[in-house]
């Protein structure tokens, strides 16, 4: 598993580069389908049971001057352990997509400056657009990321709840005092100047 997240830290797991410097107008629709090694390998680096499908509907397309827009959906089917009876639980994802990617240096990219000198960002307004180097963008990584962000954080059943448990053998027992063990090693030292 180590190896995974090592593996991670380089590279991605889905092989999905798309080259953005002659994107016809209109835009370019791409369908994408992990195959079972990248789904196997993406599963181990997220820590859930199985990813037993994964696939993209995309429009890549042209934004402003140099910008790429991508819009469409990511469709996953995976498994995760239950945070109640780790039981496995079945996910189902359709995620939209609507990101906008901008080269390296763009003019664009550029946060607006105020005369505060504050960035404000609105939470509710569209996200800042991500970079990209040379003339490909990796929608595989942008997969990867947008697969994590979608799925359940505390997966359980239907109906699962934590039932009152109390870890405490004598409940009904007075709680020690915390300055107890200094009372001991005070008396230890009377003892001895005596």
């Amino acid at each position: 598993m180590s190896d995974m997240k090592d593996r991670a830290a380089d590279e991605h797991f889905l092989n999905f580069d798309v080259v953005v410097s002659r994107l016809p107008k209109t835009g370019l629709e791409l369908t994408y389908e992990a195959s079972d090694d990248e789904r196997r390998g993406l599963a181990a680096f997220l820590g859930i049971l199985s990813l037993d499908s994964l696939s993209a509907q995309l429009t890549v397309a042209p934004w402003r001057r140099d910008g790429v827009s991508v819009r469409g959906t990511l469709d996953a089917v995976l498994r995760q352990a239950s945070v109640v009876t780790l039981e496995p639980v079945e996910e189902t994802i359709a995620q939209p997509l609507d990101l906008v990617f901008l080269p390296e240096g763009s003019r664009l990219h550029r946060p607006r400056s105020t005369d505060d000198g504050e960035i404000h960002l609105d939470p509710d307004g569209d996200d800042i657009p991500e970079t990209y180097c040379g003339d490909r963008i990796d929608l595989g990584a942008m997969l990867e990321e947008q697969l994590a962000l979608a799925m359940e954080p505390y997966p359980r059943e239907d109906g699962a709840a934590f039932e009152a448990f109390d870890t405490d053998p004598e409940p009904d027992a007075k709680a020690p005092s915390p300055f107890a063990g200094l009372g001991t090693l005070r008396g230890g030292t009377d003892r001895e100047n005596s």
